[in-house]
């Protein structure tokens, strides 16, 4: 009996440890990759599918009035990806202050919307514009998007980092088969 009270707490015993170190470590790589997780949460899901869905009418409103219009733009970047000189035509407002939208793909927070200086006369056949802004993260692509500050129309397309720093934009060509187009 005095063997028996000489024993070891539980505590103390080996056993006790080695079943409780599989769920320890569970639970502490569950916290470090919740924080992890956290630290780099894309934007790629929306929260409101509804008025996502009400804005895409009036998007492709925006895309027909530059089709209307014969809007096309010739966006350059600079190779530090922190300016561009954009060159656009068509029938538009030289007066409207223009706008041009760089988005990530994937991180809200990279997207910038930059204000354009005009830098040729107003009344030109074709106009040209400067832009300075932060320089671009780094991604494989980005968005860019050539809009008047009204609402009015807008240009984009896609652009691929590694295919050089010229971007054409143009109304997209879906709207060469719509009825609204043909008029």
């Amino acid at each position: 009996m005095a063997e028996q009270n000489r024993a070891k707490p539980w505590y103390k015993q080996f056993w006790p440890w080695m079943l409780m170190a599989g769920p320890i470590f569970v639970v502490l790589a569950s916290v470090s990759m919740f924080f992890v997780a956290k630290a780099s949460m894309t934007d790629l899901v929306s929260d409101d599918y509804y008025k996502d869905g009400k804005h895409i009418e009036i998007q492709l409103h925006r895309d027909e009035e530059a089709f209307k219009r014969h809007i096309k733009a010739q966006v350059l970047i600079s190779p530090d990806m922190n300016a561009a000189k954009v060159f656009v035509s068509g029938n538009f407002d030289t007066t409207q202050p223009l706008n041009l939208q760089m988005m990530h793909p994937a991180k809200k927070a990279d997207d910038q919307t930059i204000a354009l200086k005009a830098t040729t006369p107003e009344g030109s056949e074709q106009m040209v514009y400067e832009a300075d802004f932060k320089p671009l993260a780094e991604a494989n692509h980005w968005y860019v998007r050539l809009e008047d500050a009204a609402g009015v129309w807008r240009v984009e397309n896609k652009w691929f980092v590694s295919q050089g720093n010229a971007i054409n934009l143009t109304p997209p060509d879906k709207l060469l088969d719509t009825p609204a187009a043909a008029q």
